[in-house]
This record gives C-alpha cells, sequence and structure tokens, in this order.
C-alpha cells in the first residue's frame, strides 16, 4: 500500500508538473518584430520665366510669366514668392498678383499658398495673366532720362509644412 501510496505521489506530482508548464507554455506569446522606415522628404521647387527683357512703350502690356513649379512627390509645402521692385519700378509700371496667393502679413511683396503632395508636377503663375503693364501716362522726356533700367525680381521659396504650423512661421524658417 505504501508503494501505491508513492507512486500516487509521485504520478500527482509529474500531473501537477505538466499542468503548470502547459499553462505556462499557454500563457507566453511573442510577436513578430515591426519594422520603422524612416525615408527622407523633401520639397523641390523651380522657378522659370520666357523672357526676362522688356522694351517700355507706354500703354502696352507685356508678357511677363514668371511661374513657380512644385515638382511631382514634394511633401505638403508652403509656398512663397517675394516679388521686388527697384529703380522706380512703379513710376512706369503695374503688376497684378495671380488669384490664389496670400499676401503675407508684416512682409512686403511676399505671397504664399499652401501645396498638397501631388504625383505630378504642380504649376503655379505669378503674376495675373503673366503680364506687367505699362503706364500709358509715361512720357518719352521719363523714358529718355531712365539711367537705371527698372526691375521686378521674383524669387521663390518652399519650406515643408511638417513642423511648421503657420506661414509666418515657414517664413522664418526660410530666413531669406
Amino acid at each position: 500500500m505504501r508503494k501505491s501510496l508513492i507512486w500516487l505521489i509521485v504520478a500527482s506530482a509529474l500531473l501537477l508538473t505538466i499542468g503548470v508548464g502547459v499553462t505556462v507554455a499557454l500563457l507566453v506569446a511573442s510577436s513578430n518584430p515591426v519594422v520603422n522606415t524612416f525615408t527622407v522628404g523633401g520639397v523641390d521647387i523651380t522657378l522659370t520665366e520666357t523672357t526676362t527683357e522688356y522694351k517700355m512703350t507706354p500703354g502696352v502690356t507685356v508678357a511677363k510669366d514668371p511661374t513657380v513649379t512644385v515638382l511631382a512627390n514634394s511633401e505638403n509645402c508652403w509656398l512663397f514668392v517675394k516679388v521686388e521692385k527697384e529703380n522706380n519700378f512703379d513710376t512706369f509700371c503695374t503688376y497684378e498678383i495671380q488669384d490664389g496667393w496670400i499676401a503675407l502679413e508684416g512682409q512686403t511683396g511676399v505671397f504664399y499658398k499652401t501645396v498638397e503632395k501631388s504625383s505630378a508636377n504642380q504649376l503655379f503663375p505669378v503674376l495675373k495673366n503673366n503680364s506687367i503693364h505699362i503706364k500709358d501716362t509715361v512720357t518719352e522726356e521719363q523714358l529718355n532720362g531712365v539711367t537705371v533700367n527698372p526691375t521686378l525680381t521674383v524669387t521663390a521659396y518652399a519650406a515643408q509644412i511638417d513642423g511648421l504650423a503657420t506661414p509666418a512661421a515657414a517664413w522664418q524658417a526660410l530666413n531669406p
């Protein structure tokens, strides 16, 4: 009887050990690793124009087509243009900014828009009707007195929207 009791205890201990082992095995799990890959984003732009030199004739509208292109697959961005008039430009010429550009508060001649990522190039003309107008009030005497030609300079900038919550913050980060 004593041998039977010992075998019963050993068998019970063995069953208990197996039961605990199975329970532990059932409560343990693992997953496959998740690999995070970080790629470099970017914003690529170009600024093109067909012609950059013009003859001033009073009353004439002159084709002028500065166009900013946000290249395909650029990240969402703040797109800026800075338009600078020099050498008495306002005495001789007028222009308007193309619809959709917003004047950046506190910055003279700076305009912006938001551009969403696209798989295609996106073109943004800067001047309304791609033109400037030579004032019809300009006289021959004024034209003959020009010693330094008036200029209109357009420069384009872009900054990725991520991390730059406002156009003012983006412009400051660009610090042109």
